[in-house]
């Protein structure tokens, strides 16, 4: 059994608690925010973001190193979510039913070209295939269906983690809005205690400065949508200026997003992303036109240099960044790597 202190309570320090805890170590994680912090302070990318799966949908973007960390954590995270569904009955909120892209008549070649990039090799969905799956999409649309990618809910599974965790050992716990002063290899130092510990991880996301995290700004709107209104796929908008993705939220609430900005910016939402959002939300959904806005949300995504993901290992201490738009995709295999490279012994079978 190894002692081990993690600084982040983000999805990478909640995810890597569990396992940890899981194999019979014992972990103190530190989070300056609160475990469940509301829309006006800066918080962990998790809060903000869709949790969509979608490796092969983020190839373009990501690259091979994204495409392959996501593949495997896609059963990762179904094998996650069968085990934490054992402990406290409740799971991560995963739904793996495949996710659309749509596009406009104009720019159907543009979506070809980006297929042909990516090497997805899917046909239009016929006229019925899409009223069966997505009945409120517009008629004008064309559709093609991306088969076992999905989402996971991001407030159920953040707060799953958490409490799956407490109920597998008292041995490991949360240190929620305390602030770290400082740390290093095999130690971790707050406002009242000083502890030693085999490992320590710095999970800090755009926190991570330091090693060279920089925040690229993304901004979300929440939506109320008619009663007769439903969503059951993760929808993206193909266009060449945006990145825009419709998905479906907790209690039946429509989140918009995502604007990317090379900005650490955040003030609220800008009338410009605001009406892009909006305006790509309704034109993909007419019957969105009489949805009520519930909220808009602005957070920082941590980015490296080339926004690809890294871990570097210094002694006992292990820097985890720079997940940037790709956290809920990449991050179980992505920790597995880590806890392999440093030779942490893991119990479960499917996480050697």
């Amino acid at each position: 059994m190894k002692r081990i202190g993690i600084v982040g309570g983000g999805l990478l320090g909640r995810l890597a608690a569990f396992i940890l805890t899981e194999s019979g170590h014992a972990v103190e994680v530190y989070e300056k925010t609160p475990k469940n912090p509301d829309l006006s302070i800066l918080r962990a990318a998790a809060f903000t973001s869709a949790g969509l799966l979608s490796p092969i949908s983020e190839k373009d973007s990501g690259g091979k190193i994204i495409f392959e960390l996501g593949t495997r954590s896609l059963s990762l995270w179904s094998y996650l979510d069968r085990k934490i569904k054992k402990i406290i009955d409740e799971g991560l909120g995963l739904l793996l039913k495949g996710n659309l892209f749509v596009s406009s008549p104009a720019e159907v070649d543009n979506a070809v070209r980006f297929f042909n990039k990516i090497g997805f090799k899917g046909l239009p969905l016929s006229k019925s295939e899409k009223n069966i799956m997505e009945p409120n999409l517009s008629e004008k649309l064309t559709c093609w269906i991306v088969p076992d990618e999905g989402q996971i809910h991001p407030l159920q599974a953040l707060n799953a983690l958490v409490v799956a965790t407490n109920k597998l050992s008292e041995k490991s716990v949360w240190h929620f809005s305390t602030r770290v002063e400082e740390f290093g290899p095999g130690w971790i130092k707050t406002e009242k205690t000083f502890t030693n510990y085999d490992i320590v991880f710095d999970m800090r996301g755009v926190g991570a400065t330091d090693v060279g995290i920089r925040g690229v700004r993304g901004e979300v709107v929440l939506l109320d949508p008619p009663s007769n209104f439903c969503l059951s796929h993760p929808v993206r908008f193909l266009h060449p200026r945006f990145k825009i993705y419709i998905v479906p939220h907790e209690n039946r609430g429509i989140l918009v997003g995502s604007t990317e900005i090379e900005s650490q910016d955040i003030s609220p939402i800008s009338l410009q992303s605001a009406l892009d959002l909006l305006n790509v939300a309704q034109y993909v959904f007419p019957e969105l036109s009489e949805a009520r806005i519930l909220s808009t949300d602005v957070n920082l995504r941590p980015a490296s240099f080339n926004n690809q993901p890294f871990f570097q290992i210094k002694e006992n201490l292990v820097h985890v960044n720079g997940l940037f738009r790709h956290g809920w995709l990449i991050a179980p295999a992505l920790l597995l790597e880590v806890f392999s490279n440093l030779n942490i012994p893991l119990s479960d079978p499917a996480f050697v």
